[in-house]
This record gives structure tokens, C-alpha cells and sequence, in this order.
């Protein structure tokens, strides 16, 4: 019986390591199918059926004669038994040729394929129809996502922000922020190199798409981790640019004017130069029309997302960048000054939710503000012999500001009579001083065992003054009184602070298990004053005399905030790889982490104000512990990470002073010495799947957020005088937890369509208190509020033909614990089409946005509309493309405002803002390039 086991289980085995993959060496010849002669230079890919790289660029040696002359060029690759495959070749001046190939499971050794010819490429003009070889658009290169540029077709003139508003499995929000498969980019690239310190909007809107080779996606490792020689900290999730060669030396250049109907113009120009170890690039900027986003592209024309004011815009930017042939030493200089003026004109609506009642008000605004600011900064980054990072930056700006608004307070949603009302006039102006120096640094202590220390010191000084005034005219029903106030604020902040910080690491202090242990230390002085003066007229306090005079000490304060914060951390942690196909290059990543810090501060305040002079000491030791722990298979194909983190922190120290401010007429402020600290726990969840079948990507996440004590301002509203007096105070309960999920694939065999979504959800119980004048105990509000939200669109593109079909829906529906809270359900939706096309005789670009944008459930009845907003261009192109001459046409049918609605425990507010009034605009753009071969 043991013998007929143990033979069993030898043939299982056996049956077992037959079944798994042998790998095989594939080898070819490459020929010129015309002359017979073997092709050098040639890049030959192993793909699977679904497009996917398993071998980017296989090995080729030469058979030659004993007179050197080429007799065969072989390829080699290893793949796997057993399966199916594409071969790719390509070389320049030679049209791409593809085969199907299958290597049989019981294939050993080595696999010879018949010779592959290649013809010289060759175009032939039929009806204006040039035939030419497909390009992917996307494939993978290891651990690299790589997105070929030439393969997507825009219009000509397009800059690098309509290509990446075409890339599969990208999205882009209304702030710029860019994610591929739902994980965000921490830094748009050029060349593998930082441009504009991190700018991505400039690099976006003024690179010519045509410039571009291919677009990189990948985790880049730190500098600090190149100078050390192995995986320090977290690498970066980048998005590399790459230029195609021609491109790469010399510089490029464009300018644009353009003028339009209601007073819209526009005018860019920008330079970007390269030499062996310089590059540099100037950008200017000048415009009134506030607006980024592009006709016929995926574009965010939602009401939410819409500018909300009138803004001009003037600016000029310069960057200078250094790296050494060695690339050891890399120097970064970025310098700017920008001018804005911007006008604004807002309607709110707030809805205060108190038991028994629900107060109602209603505040319209108009204002015009302006500011310059300077800015200037430099970076030097060393990685021999060990890691050095010198970081300078320096601002300046200078603002100004005037307005005024009208506030009417009624007591409930169904009263007809107010109960106070108030117009206020303002002025403002004020300056601010910011400078920093920073130095941060790593060595090996020893390089074998990966061991390291690090230091970080930093210095930071800021000086900040403003001068405001405002006039206060309120009339109160109950008195049927009116009363006029004038404010002048004389305010300034001057704070500096000393920073410095050592850790020490070991990756493998017992097995494979790490350690980091080091502190922070850090000493900060803040100086602060607010001088509230009433003077007869609406003058800035800087223009007043006889300040002493017309001073309200009451409402007038200095403090000065200094201390030691002193933050001791440890960290335990299990390091694992993963490598990418036959790349040899080991990715390192924390499979797990626990760690904790305990930040220690000894602050004092001095403040004094009115009859208050006081000296208030904290000293105490909080508690921030965390634990992660993550996961990648093998090819780095899938990857899980799970992350739970507790944080206790102090309350500002303002907040715990016992003090009044009634400055405001219709608005009191308190502090409250009785509050604790504060104390979360959050947790988040993560999923990838990076490859897939068409293209396939998608990407699942969920946070959840739970306020042990956190601090909210509870209100009380008098009803009389409609005054709101707010307080600072503990409330604990409150949580919310988000999920998302990201989806994109591409449909057929020839991939012209896709489609792709993205959903999310979001469940928040809000806590706060709130209390009627007259009643001896504050009541406790909870709202939840759910919001569902799924935006989605199909797309077809197929050579100059790009359409595309979208929707996006969003349900938030709250729902409160008072007797007589009504639930409330607002939607917002919108469908449309949008498309682009050009005309291959006459190179003409028609774009179209057609979308309508739909809101129900809303308080304020002119806000629960629909909207139909049709957007509309015609672009011409001249001299080769140099010269693109475009028309477009914004809100032709006059529909467009930007509106912002939300919702906790206090109330719901809705506010309108008005937006960009329609124009049609007439835009001439002149790129040009030189190469050095030609200077």
C-alpha cells in the first residue's frame, strides 16, 4: 500500500513539473524583402494577442563573413511554452510587420521561426487616402505604461493637454490633477526631468502635441534612493513626456493672440530651448476669459466646475534646468510674476437646521479684488557621493480688494417677514513676505546592509499685513431700528520657525524585518495682532489719526505663540520585490509597516485683550501609531494595499482663550478654555488590476473616516435680533466613508471604440450642536447624507474622427434626526455629445460640445433647472501647420453660471456665481522650431 503511494505521488509530480511552463528561446532572421540583405537596427517585440509587451526589444547578434561583411542578423527572446503570440518588428524606413506564432507546450530548447522580410515603407495617395500601418496606442514596457503619441490623431495645433485627455485609462479633474487608473500623478515630467517646479498647467498648455514621441507611466525612484543605491522611501508615481529627437535640441516655440465679442481677448507665447545640459523655457501669458478647457474634448463644463468670477490674468514665468552628462548634479531655477483683477457677483442661500425652527437667509455680493505676486526659487539636488538636496524659495505679494453685499435673515423657511437685514461696504489691502531655506540630506552607513541616516533642517519666515475697513448699516425688525457701524482692522502675523529632523534606518534588522527610528524637532515663534478701530467714515486704518481714540480694545488683540515641538518616531517594516518580465531590475515596496510618533509640545500664549491679559501654557504628549500593509503579485500585474491610522491632536490655542468678539453686527464670536483634543481613525483599502484583455484597466478604493472628538462650532440664533453667536465645541460620532471604482477598456479588434467609468460613493453621519436663545441646552444635530455619483462615456475615434457619448449623474439625499427635519433629495445630471473632425482635403478642424445639464431637489427654485449648453469651433491650419487660425464659439445659447451645493449637521447652502458671459473669439497661433543642425 505505501509502495502504490508513493508511486502515485511520484507521478503526480512528475505530471506536475511536466505542467508547468517551460521557457523557450525563440530565434529569427530578419531581410529586406526587396534585396535579399540581412536588417540590422530592427526592433523586434513579443506581444501577447491582447497587445500586451512580454518582451519589448529582443537580442540580436550577427553572423558575418571573414570579411566582415553581414551574412545574418538573428533575434533572440525568451517566452513561455505553451501559449500564443505576436511578433512586432519595426525599424525606421521600414513599414511595421506583425506574425502569429504559437509555441507548443512540449517544445524544448530552442524555437527557430522562418526569416521575417521587411519592405521599405512606402505611401500611396488614392483619393487623398494614405495608406500606412496601424500604431498601437498603448502597450506595456515592463513595469511601464507606454502611450505612443503618433497614434492618436488631433487636430493639428493641439497642445499636450488634448493628448492626455485622449490617453485609455486617464482622467483629469477641474484642478488639473491627472490619475490613470483611478491612482494619482504626483508629477508631470519632461524628459524625465521636473518642469516649472511641478507646474503641470504650463507644460499642458503650451507643449505642441506634435513635439511628442510617447508618454511614459510609471513609479520613478527618488533621487534619494539613486544616491543611495537601493529604495529608500516610496517612488513616485510619474508621467514621463518624451520628445521626439528632432525635437530635443534647439527650441520650440509658439505664440498666440486672440480677440473676441463682450471685451474677451487672450495672448500666450512660450519657449523651450535644449542643449547638451541646459534647458530652458519662458512662458507669458495675458488674458480675461479664465478659461482652460477645449471644444469637442473631454472637458468639465458642469455647473460645479464652472468659473465662478471674471478674472484677467498677467504672467510671466522662467525656468532654468541643469543636469550634469553624469546626471550626479541637477539645478532647477523657476521665477514668476503674476497679476490678477477679478470681479465677482454671488448669491447664497443658507438653510440653518435647528429643532422647531429653520432660519432662512439669503445674501447677494458683488466685489473686485487684485493682487501681484513674486516668486522665486531654486533647488539643487547632488547624488555623490551621498544625497544632497538645497532648496531656496522666496514671495512676495500685494493685494487689494472692495465690495459689497446685502444679507437678509428671515426666521423660517415659511415667513414672509425678515427679520433683520444688513448692507456692508468693504475695503481691503495688505502685503505678505514669505522666505525659506531648506537642507536635506542622506549618507550610507552602511551600504551593503542598506543602512542610512538622514537629515533635514529648514528655516521659515513669514510677515504678513492687512488693513480692512467695512460699513455696517443693519435695520432689525424688533426695534424697527436702524444702525450704522464703521470697522477698520489694522491686522499682522510675523512668524519664524527653526525645523530639524534625524532618522536612522536599517532594512533588515532581524531577518527581513526593518527599522527606522529617528525625531523631529522644531521652534516657532508667532506674533500676531488685530486693532479694531470705529472711525465715522470707511477709511482703511492705515489712513486714520487718533487711532487710541476710536480703538475698540474689546474686539482688539495681541498674542505671541512660542514653544518647542518635539516628535520622537519608530517604524518596523518587511520589505519584498517584484519583478517585471526579463527586466533585471528588483522593485522594491513595504509589504508591511507599523509604526508610531509622539509628538511632545511645551507652547505658552500671551494674549491680551480688553480686560483680558493672560498667559496660557500647554504642555502634552499626543499619540499618532499606524500599520499598512500591501501586496503585488509577481509581474507587478495586480496590487492590494490596506492602511489603518490613528491620529490624536491638540485644538488651536486660540479656540481654548475665553474671549468675545461682537464685531460683526449680526454675528458674535466665543472661545471656549473647556475643549479636549481631537481624535480619528481612518482606514482605506486599495486595489489595481494593470492589464487585461483590450486594454482593460481597473481600479477600486474605499476610505472610512471615524471622528472620535473633533471640534465644530455650534450656533445660536436669536430670533428677535437675528444674531448667530458661534462657539467652539466637542462633538464625537461623526464618520464618513467614501468608495470608488475605475473602469476602461477598449471594444474591437481594431480598438476605435471605448468606453470607461467612474463611480463613487460617499456616506457622511455629521454631528454638531445648535441651540434657540432662551433654551438652556444645545441640541444635538446628525445629519447623514448619502451621495451616489457615476460618470461615464463611450468613445470612437478612428483616424481625424473623434466622437464621443457621455453621462454623469449625481443623487445626494440627507436625511436629519430633528422632529422636523425634511429629507431632501438633489440631483444633478447632465448628457450630451461632444465631437471633433477634420477634414483631410482641406485640413479643417469642426469641434462641437452639445450637453444639457439638468438640477432637482434644490431649495432656491431658480437653481431647479435645465440647461443646455452648446459650445462650438472651426480651426484652419496654414503653412505646414506653423500657422493655426481657430473660431470658437462659447454658451452660444447664453446658459452658462457655476453653482456649489453642501450639506452637514448645521444646515444646507446653495450658492450661484456668475460665470463667463458668452463670447465668440477669433484665436492665430504660430509655431515654429529651430535644430542646432540648422543654426
Amino acid at each position: 500500500m505505501i509502495q502504490k503511494s508513493l508511486l502515485m505521488g511520484i507521478l503526480l509530480l512528475c505530471c506536475c513539473i511536466r505542467a508547468v511552463a517551460q521557457t523557450v528561446k525563440i530565434q529569427v532572421d530578419i531581410e529586406d524583402e526587396f534585396l535579399k540583405i540581412p536588417l540590422s537596427g530592427v526592433k523586434l517585440s513579443v506581444l501577447t494577442p491582447d497587445s500586451a509587451v512580454v518582451v519589448d526589444s529582443a537580442s540580436c547578434f550577427s553572423i558575418r563573413s571573414s570579411s566582415g561583411q553581414a551574412l545574418k542578423e538573428i533575434y533572440t527572446a525568451s517566452v513561455k511554452a505553451g501559449r500564443h503570440y505576436l511578433l512586432r518588428a519595426t525599424r525606421v524606413g521600414y513599414g511595421d510587420v506583425w506574425r502569429r506564432f504559437s509555441v507548443p507546450s512540449t517544445q524544448k530548447g530552442e524555437l527557430s521561426l522562418s526569416t521575417f522580410m521587411m519592405r521599405k515603407e512606402w505611401k500611396k495617395e488614392l483619393d487623398e487616402v494614405v495608406v500606412k500601418a496601424t500604431k498601437v496606442k498603448m502597450y506595456y514596457k515592463g513595469d511601464t505604461i507606454v502611450y505612443d503619441a503618433d497614434a492618436f490623431k488631433l487636430p493639428d495645433g493641439s497642445m499636450l493637454q488634448s493628448l492626455i485627455d485622449q490617453l485609455p485609462g486617464v482622467t483629469m479633474n477641474q484642478s488639473g490633477e491627472i490619475f490613470v487608473n483611478g491612482r494619482k500623478v504626483d508629477e508631470l515630467m519632461l524628459g524625465s526631468r521636473t518642469f516649472m517646479h511641478g507646474n503641470k498647467k504650463v507644460l499642458m498648455e503650451n507643449l505642441p502635441y506634435y513635439t511628442v514621441k510617447d508618454i511614459k507611466v510609471y513609479d520613478k525612484q527618488t533621487d534619494k534612493s539613486v544616491a543611495l543605491g537601493y529604495d529608500v522611501e516610496p517612488r513616485k508615481f510619474v508621467m514621463d513626456v518624451n520628445l521626439k529627437p528632432e525635437y530635443s535640441q534647439g527650441y520650440i516655440a509658439n505664440v498666440e493672440a486672440a480677440g473676441g465679442t463682450n471685451d474677451r481677448w487672450l495672448g500666450r507665447g512660450f519657449l523651450l530651448g535644449f542643449t547638451d545640459l541646459w534647458r530652458y523655457s519662458v512662458m507669458a501669458n495675458l488674458n480675461n476669459v479664465n478659461e482652460g478647457r477645449h471644444i469637442g474634448e473631454r472637458g468639465f463644463w458642469f455647473p460645479a466646475t464652472m468659473p465662478r468670477s471674471l478674472t484677467t490674468t498677467r504672467s510671466v514665468a522662467f525656468d532654468l534646468d541643469y543636469q550634469s552628462k553624469d546626471k550626479v548634479r541637477k539645478n532647477n531655477f523657476v521665477t514668476d510674476y503674476t497679476s490678477t483683477s477679478d470681479d465677482r457677483e454671488m448669491r447664497r442661500r443658507q438653510e440653518q437646521f435647528l429643532e422647531g425652527s429653520h432660519p432662512l437667509s439669503q445674501t447677494e455680493s458683488t466685489s473686485h479684488s487684485g493682487n501681484w505676486k513674486v516668486k522665486l526659487n531654486n533647488e539643487f539636488v547632488a547624488t555623490k557621493p551621498g544625497y544632497l538636496r538645497i532648496n531656496t524659495n522666496f514671495d512676495y505679494e500685494k493685494r487689494h480688494a472692495n465690495g459689497h453685499s446685502l444679507f437678509n435673515q428671515w426666521d423660517d423657511l415659511q415667513s414672509d417677514t425678515l427679520t433683520a437685514s444688513m448692507f456692508t461696504d468693504n475695503l481691503s489691502e495688505g502685503h505678505t513676505l514669505h522666505f525659506d531655506q531648506s537642507v536635506m540630506g542622506a549618507f550610507n552607513t552602511n551600504k551593503e546592509k542598506e543602512r542610512n541616516l538622514n537629515y533635514y533642517l529648514s528655516y521659515w519666515y513669514t510677515d504678513e499685513k492687512s488693513w480692512l475697513s467695512d460699513c455696517y448699516n443693519t435695520w432689525q425688525a424688533n426695534t424697527q431700528t436702524k444702525d450704522v457701524r464703521y470697522n477698520a482692522s489694522d491686522r499682522a502675523n510675523r512668524t519664524s520657525i527653526v525645523y530639524g529632523s534625524l532618522t536612522y534606518s536599517v532594512p533588515e534588522l532581524i531577518g527581513k524585518m526593518g527599522m527606522s527610528v529617528g525625531s523631529t524637532v522644531n521652534y516657532g515663534d508667532v506674533r500676531e495682532h488685530d486693532y479694531l478701530y470705529h472711525p465715522d467714515t470707511l477709511l482703511l486704518a492705515s489712513l486714520l489719526d487718533m487711532l487710541n481714540a476710536i480703538t475698540d480694545p474689546a474686539n482688539s488683540y495681541d498674542s505671541h505663540v512660542y514653544g518647542v515641538r518635539v516628535e520622537p518616531n519608530i517604524t518596523f517594516s518587511k520589505r519584498k520585490y517584484y519583478q517585471v518580465g526579463d527586466i533585471p531590475v528588483k522593485i522594491f515596496y513595504d509589504q508591511w509597516r507599523v509604526g508610531v510618533s509622539v509628538p511632545i509640545l511645551h507652547e505658552a500664549l500671551d494674549y491680551q485683550r480688553g480686560v483680558i491679559d493672560t498667559t496660557v501654557y500647554r504642555h502634552t504628549a499626543l499619540l499618532s501609531p499606524y500599520v499598512s500593509f500591501r501586496t503585488v503579485s509577481p509581474g507587478g500585474n495586480h496590487s492590494f494595499s490596506v492602511n489603518l491610522r490613528y491620529d490624536l491632536k491638540d485644538v488651536d490655542f486660540y479656540d481654548r482663550v475665553n474671549y468675545r468678539d461682537d464685531s460683526q453686527p449680526l454675528v458674535v464670536k466665543l472661545g471656549n478654555p473647556d475643549l479636549k483634543k481631537k481624535a480619528n481613525t481612518t482606514v482605506s483599502v486599495d486595489y489595481t488590476d494593470r492589464w487585461g484583455k483590450n486594454e482593460r484597466q481597473w481600479h477600486i478604493a474605499a476610505t472610512y473616516n471615524y471622528q472620535h472628538r473633533d471640534v465644530a462650532q455650534s450656533v445660536n440664533y436669536n430670533p428677535e435680533t437675528g444674531v448667530y453667536t458661534y462657539k467652539p465645541v466637542n462633538v464625537d460620532g461623526a464618520y464618513s466613508g467614501t468608495a470608488k471604482f475605475d473602469y476602461s477598456q477598449a471594444l474591437g479588434e481594431k480598438k476605435y471604440w471605448r468606453w470607461q467609468m467612474n463611480a463613487d460613493a460617499n456616506y457622511r453621519h455629521s454631528v454638531d450642536y445648535a441651540m434657540l436663545a432662551g433654551e438652556t441646552e444645545s441640541h444635538r444635530n446628525i445629519v447623514n447624507t448619502t451621495t451616489l455619483h457615476d460618470g461615464a462615456y463611450i468613445q470612437y475615434s478612428k483616424g481625424m474622427l473623434n466622437l464621443r457619448a457621455s453621462g454623469d449623474v449625481s443623487w445626494r439625499h440627507s436625511v436629519g434626526r430633528m422632529y422636523d427635519f425634511e429629507t431632501l433629495n438633489v440631483w444633478d445630471f447632465n448628457y450630451g455629445l461632444s465631437g471633433r473632425y477634420t477634414i483631410p482635403k482641406l485640413k479643417t478642424t469642426v469641434a462641437l460640445d452639445a450637453t444639457m445639464y439638468s438640477r432637482r431637489g434644490y431649495g432656491s427654485s431658480e437653481l431647479n433647472t435645465n440647461d443646455f449648453l452648446l459650445n462650438a469651433s472651426l480651426s484652419q491650419s496654414f503653412w505646414k501647420g506653423k500657422i493655426i487660425a481657430r473660431l470658437e464659439a462659447f454658451d452660444l445659447l447664453h446658459n452658462l453660471s457655476a453653482t456649489q451645493y453642501e450639506v452637514n449637521a448645521q444646515g444646507r447652502v446653495e450658492t450661484w456665481y456668475r460665470s463667463l458671459p458668452h463670447y465668440v473669439m477669433l484665436h492665430l497661433v504660430y509655431h515654429w522650431n529651430k535644430n542646432p543642425k540648422k543654426l
